[in-house]
């Protein structure tokens, strides 16, 4: 019979067994927020985001674009 360790090692374990043995999940991946219109530039924070002619959001100020999220809010 092989130690559980050697075990867990060669197999991938889902969240709740990682959960139930109480392994680190460090690979817990953060939510991130979606930018909307007229919200701060995250890079400049001096100029509102708005839509440029490709509904992306974009900065008047910086050029900072958002083409990452693809989807209007």
């Amino acid at each position: 019979m092989l130690p559980i360790i050697a075990m867990t090692e060669t197999k991938n374990l889902s969240s709740l067994e990682k959960l139930l043995l109480d392994i680190d999940q460090s690979d817990i991946v953060e939510v991130v927020r979606l930018l909307r219109k007229g919200e701060l530039c995250p890079q400049c924070k001096i100029m509102h985001l708005d839509y440029n002619g490709l509904l992306q959001l974009e900065c008047s100020a910086c050029g900072f674009l958002n083409s990452e999220g693809g989807s209007c809010t």
